[in-house]
């Protein structure tokens, strides 16, 4: 979620840098998983990428958020895609 200028430099000739513009807030022990739905939904839109960890840490508001969100998304007439590397 953090990358420097100088970074970009060294890396921008090798590998396609993708970042994201939507954070659930999953890893916070101190969000439930309502807000974490609350937190993808009102910043998600066409196009963008939502962070979800998939980390020890965070599992109990992925599980409980994640199915919501896309149900949701679904339900809104958004599509799921994979991030093309290309």
């Amino acid at each position: 979620g953090k990358i420097t200028r100088y970074q970009v430099r060294l890396i921008k000739h090798r590998f396609k840098i993708i970042m994201w513009d939507s954070l659930s807030g999953d890893f916070d022990r101190n969000n439930s998983p309502e807000i974490c739905v609350r937190n993808a939904l009102n910043s998600i839109e066409s196009g963008s990428i939502s962070v979800f960890h998939d980390s020890e840490k965070a599992k109990q508001n992925v599980l409980g958020a994640l199915p919501l969100v896309l149900a949701k998304l679904v339900q809104k007439g958004f599509i799921m895609k994979p991030v093309s590397y290309a």
